[in-house]
């Protein structure tokens, strides 16, 4: 398991360990060996310390030959297992069903077995899943959910409408992208600047995905793009990941009653509006978490949005964004493992990373 007993820097504090699981199960206890986790920016957050989610610590006994007891979180809130036992006042989960945490902060998903309450867990039945890899299954909560959530409770959009976006090659863009193009919603797709050559490569990635139009965030002044939005017709809907000098460029060009949601601050810069916007324009300012929606929403409400996303992985509608997968094999060695582990979770990396777990 990738564990740490106090936030801080990730090279300081997140390392690799045995850690020995309970011999007996208590009676609404479920072993569940994970089958895929991916790596996001508020795991990494979470072990700084900087996350309002915290990480649930327990005393866990590590170590294989020469055990200590320590106080420790394990890294990770999504992902996927299958359970392997259940205990004996657990009687609506079978050996062999799929599971995922029920929120943030429930248990560690960075590990390869590990023991959980019931009330932890929600199941996701296999025709849920038919034809869809675990990797997918085990990223489905925060990313897609987030970006079918976002085209859907903000504005009331109908086919042949547009909305705008930065961030939009992030794992939310891509699934905006996409999920816009199944609504027949048309999508400007802001990314931030660079060389022409990797520019060009993106556009193409993105535009195969459904973006009707990609642009570099030093394009949002220029008058071409200004004539385009105008020929496009209201931009009804802005989505926000990056804050600072870019989403301001991006919400002058919203239309009259348009919302701006916020997701994310990748920028760690303030969302700064003209009072224009506000006054003359009438553009609302929100922001969305995912985390909060699942506190407030009921099960169905959830089930159905995860069956939703689930078929449109299943029927070719929606593809995950590409992810470096690391493989994390019980019978590699210790130091194998946390090079694995260490590389995965570096804030530097070019591409999403994520776990399976052999």
């Amino acid at each position: 398991a990738a564990v740490y007993s106090e936030p801080g820097d990730l090279a300081q504090v997140l390392r690799v360990v045995w850690r020995q699981l309970p011999l007996e199960l208590e009676p609404t206890s479920v072993v569940v060996k994970m089958l895929a986790a991916p790596v996001n920016p508020s795991d990494l957050n979470q072990i700084e310390g900087t996350y309002p989610v915290r990480g649930r610590f327990s005393d866990e006994v590590l170590g294989r030959d020469e055990c200590s007891r320590e106080r420790v979180a394990v890294g990770g809130n999504e992902g996927v297992g299958v359970v392997e036992a259940v205990g004996s006042g657990v009687s609506d989960l079978r050996v062999g069903d799929w599971v995922v945490p029920r929120r943030a902060g429930e248990y560690g998903t960075w590990c390869t077995r590990t023991v959980v309450g019931r009330s932890a867990l929600v199941e996701v039945p296999a025709g849920w899943r038919l034809s869809v890899d675990s990797l997918t299954v085990g990223s489905m909560k925060v990313n897609p959910c987030s970006a079918f959530r976002l085209l859907r409770d903000y504005a009331q959009l109908a086919p042949g409408d547009w909305i705008i976006q930065n961030g939009a090659n992030s794992g939310v863009g891509r699934a905006v992208i996409q999920m816009a193009r199944l609504m027949g919603v048309h999508t400007v797709n802001v990314v931030r600047d660079r060389s022409p050559e990797e520019y060009e490569s993106l556009d193409r990635e993105l535009s195969a995905l459904g973006a009707d139009l990609v642009v570099r965030d030093s394009d949002l002044g220029a008058e071409w793009f200004k004539k385009r939005v105008r020929e496009a017709g209201p931009l009804r809907l802005g989505l926000n990941c990056v804050g600072g000098r870019m989403t301001l460029a991006m919400s002058k060009h919203l239309g009259e009653g348009a919302t701006l949601v916020s997701y994310g601050g990748m920028s760690r810069q303030p969302v700064v509006l003209p009072t224009s916007l506000l006054l003359f324009r009438d553009v609302r300012a929100c922001g969305f978490w995912m985390n909060r929606w699942y506190e407030n929403c009921t099960p169905g409400e959830r089930d159905a949005m995860w069956r939703d996303v689930l078929a449109m992985a299943r029927d070719g509608g929606f593809v995950a964004q590409p992810m470096d997968v690391s493989t994390w094999d019980e019978g590699l060695g210790l130091e194998e493992m946390r090079r694995v582990v260490g590389t995965a979770v570096a804030w530097n990396l070019a591409r999403k990373q994520a776990f399976v777990f052999a």
